[in-house]
């Protein structure tokens, strides 16, 4: 679970970066900024929920 604190970590600093550029007028690479920090929060819920999942039983 420590990378999933290490990413949400990565996206609250890139969402206050793109928020700094909003205030300062750079919409561009504001909207780039939101779309990597989207990417990342998707991949921890991917990771979370493959996490959670029950493993199937090995039968021999």
């Amino acid at each position: 679970m420590s990378r999933a604190r290490t990413v949400h970590a990565i996206a609250v600093i890139l969402s206050g970066v793109a928020l700094a550029l909003v205030l300062f007028g750079s919409v561009g690479p504001a909207i780039g900024l939101l779309s990597i920090v989207t990417i990342l929060l998707t991949w921890s819920l991917e990771v979370l929920r493959a996490a959670i999942q029950p493993r199937p039983e090995k039968r021999s």
